[in-house]
């Protein structure tokens, strides 16, 4: 027995199916266009963090040379300021592709909206510049890491070789004092000029410890020079020391 539908619900059916296979490519449309904004999305918030990994390496590489700068008879320390600025360079170049990769995406998924590009092929491009931007976040980081380590290396570094206190004033005064005298109790040290009449204050000829003290130097050389030990100093024992 052969069942007959109905006139009407026959060319209802038909008009349902004639919508569906019409409507189906509109949703595939929307569903790249859909794609197209989730990767445009995607592709910023790598672009941000590659960013914020691009400011921690440059950061990084200005504590790495402060610290080398500090010591700066480290080589070790120099060393690692250089690794770290080389990574921050990585890292900031890293970030700008990401940057210029979102930027595609957004304008890919403009343009999947607007009907200005066939939304398959800007819902590829997005996804793409998505991949890029993704990848060069990740560069990013890594070369964060880098400069970090290396920041705290130059650290380390400069800790181990710390630069020797200064010498205090009384200190360098009495030290340059020995170096003028530092010559063996019994040698003439020769060709220093003094002025003999000026130190002979009582004008007797010669020149007593006291007579010379205003002269370091001699006073140091007092025993070497006084030959005949009388405990002064005649011309004749000065003119070999003053030559």
């Amino acid at each position: 027995m052969t069942m007959h539908l109905p006139r009407k619900t026959t060319l209802l059916s038909i008009a349902l199916l004639a919508t569906l296979g019409l409507s189906a490519p509109a949703f595939a449309q929307t569903q790249e266009q859909l794609q197209a904004q989730l990767d445009a999305k995607k592709a910023a918030e790598e672009a941000k963090q590659a960013s914020a990994n691009a400011q921690a390496a440059q950061d990084a590489a200005q504590t790495a040379t402060t610290a080398s700068a500090i010591q700066p008879t480290s080589g070790t320390a120099a060393v690692n300021a250089a690794v770290a600025s080389d990574s921050a360079n990585q890292a900031t170049t890293a970030a700008s592709v990401a940057a210029g990769a979102a930027a595609t995406a957004n304008m890919a998924s403009d343009e999947a909206a607007t009907g200005g590009m066939q939304t398959k092929v800007a819902s590829d491009v997005a996804e793409q510049a998505a991949s890029t931007a993704e990848a060069a976040s990740d560069m990013a980081g890594e070369a964060a890491a880098g400069a970090q380590n290396a920041a705290q290396d130059a650290i380390n570094a400069a800790a181990t070789n710390p630069q020797p206190a200064p010498m205090p004033a009384a200190a360098a005064q009495a030290e340059a004092q020995a170096s003028v005298t530092s010559s063996p109790p019994d040698s003439v040290v020769g060709e220093y000029k003094i002025d003999f009449a000026a130190l002979d204050a009582n004008k007797n000829g010669s020149l007593s410890r006291g007579e010379v003290k205003a002269n370091a130097t001699l006073t140091g050389e007092f025993r070497a020079v006084d030959s005949n030990r009388n405990g002064s100093l005649s011309q004749d024992e000065l003119k070999g020391w003053m030559d």
